[in-house]
């Protein structure tokens, strides 16, 4: 005879021999007690608690004695009890296992416990003609934002020192591991958001090589894709168009306003391509000098800046002369543009700030400065930068650092 037929045979003997079953004292089970018994199949989902019983009977009462347990699984060899703070549904089939609903309890089972309303992070105990509830563990979401709900819903009942893995949501860390503490409580902590590639380690299991990450701007209110380096020494934009600054290695004829090429060519003489530029976030500014990813020919220009040289050994000058040194920055695809209150002051000698003009949707800025008597141009007082209000990265364009608990 196998196992599931032994059991269901036992049980049709109880039912049949009488319609009481002998269980504590001067308690008794009618039949009724097994209606929401099954046979053969074994509820599915994480127990909250695991429990070494000593018959099905131990098992309900246990169940019974916290408030959380609403059904059971029993192995009627192993005496293994699995007590389920959810009344689940899915199953698959055990032969060996007995499934039972305790949602409606036989509350004669349970003596001075009997319709106990313990909070649910804690077990009835039954005292002489009384009761305790004492604390086991933890349940439910802690008030404080940007937790993953998810994490915490994933155990009906956390014990004591179990911390939890993901406590934050995508895009935050937690200020401490949360763990559930000896008085039934989550460790007090706050969902910070990852406010600088630097952050990156202070979770296990996340990648610290380099690439595009969401980092939070406090300043701009919002996550802002950002290019990570290896070393972390400053965050990045990586820039999507030409962004290309130049003062040529010509000398203009105050005259005829000719262009000469030069050789050698003066200090400041150069060109630069950004492909990143360099972003405080706190600052809410590009930096002009952040040059890890550019290319330069001769000297390296600051970003946002232009200029050109005259030749000083003509005496007479001519001021209308085109000046042709050139600058264009391009946001388009970072989800930033320059604010529209940026200005730009000269530097050199006889400085001077051509045409400057802004695209319409504010991400692309392109001008002209140079010089009248000697080598001199533009550059940005300082770059501001706010949120493109018409366009966001994609999510997926950039990770989202999940933090795990260390």
């Amino acid at each position: 005879m196998d196992i599931n037929t032994k059991v269901i045979f036992t049980f049709m003997f109880w039912v049949m021999a009488g319609t009481r079953v002998q269980v504590e004292g001067h308690m008794c089970l009618k039949p009724e007690f097994y209606q929401n018994m099954r046979i053969g199949e074994k509820l599915l989902g994480e127990p909250m608690v695991y429990y070494q019983a000593g018959g099905l009977l131990d098992c309900y009462r246990q169940c019974g004695f916290y408030s959380l347990c609403q059904s059971f699984n029993y192995d009627v060899e192993t005496h293994q009890c699995e007590l389920l703070g959810l009344n689940n549904t899915n199953t698959e089939p055990v032969l060996n296992n007995i499934i039972m609903d305790v949602s409606n309890r036989q509350n004669q089972l349970f003596g001075s416990c009997k319709n106990h309303v313990c909070p649910s992070n804690t077990v009835c105990q039954v005292e002489d003609s009384s009761h305790a509830c004492v604390v086991v563990g933890c349940h439910g979401n802690p008030d404080i934002q940007n937790i993953n709900i998810t994490s915490f819903e994933a155990k009906s009942l956390w014990f004591f020192n179990e911390t939890v893995l993901y406590a934050c949501e995508a895009g935050y860390y937690p200020s401490i591991n949360v763990t559930c503490s000896m008085a039934g409580t989550w460790s007090p902590f706050d969902c910070l958001p990852f406010t600088g590639c630097e952050r990156r380690s202070v979770c296990s299991g996340n990648a610290t090589a380099e690439g595009e990450y969401w980092v939070f701007s406090r300043k701009l209110g919002d996550f802002v894709k950002t290019y990570c380096s290896s070393e972390n020494e400053v965050e990045y934009v990586t820039l999507h168009g030409i962004n290309t600054f130049s003062t040529p290695i010509f000398l203009k004829d105050p005259v005829t306003c000719v262009q000469v090429p030069v050789t050698p060519k003066l200090p400041s003489m150069g060109y630069t391509d950004f492909q990143k530029a360099g972003v405080g976030l706190f600052q809410k500014r590009l930096y002009i000098d952040a040059f890890r990813y550019s290319n330069s020919t001769f000297t390296r220009q600051t970003f946002g800046s232009a200029g050109d040289c005259v030749d000083n050994d003509v005496n007479d000058t001519n001021s209308d002369c085109r000046l042709i040194g050139r600058f264009v920055i391009n946001t388009n695809g970072t989800g930033l543009r320059i604010k529209s209150s940026v200005t730009w002051e000269t530097w050199g000698v006889g400085g001077r700030v051509g045409n400057i003009t802004r695209s319409q949707d504010g991400r692309r800025i392109e001008g002209y400065c140079g010089s009248v008597v000697g080598c001199g141009g533009c550059r940005p007082t300082e770059l501001l930068i706010e949120r493109d209000p018409n366009y966001t990265p994609p999510l997926d364009s950039a990770t989202l650092i999940r933090c795990k608990a260390p």
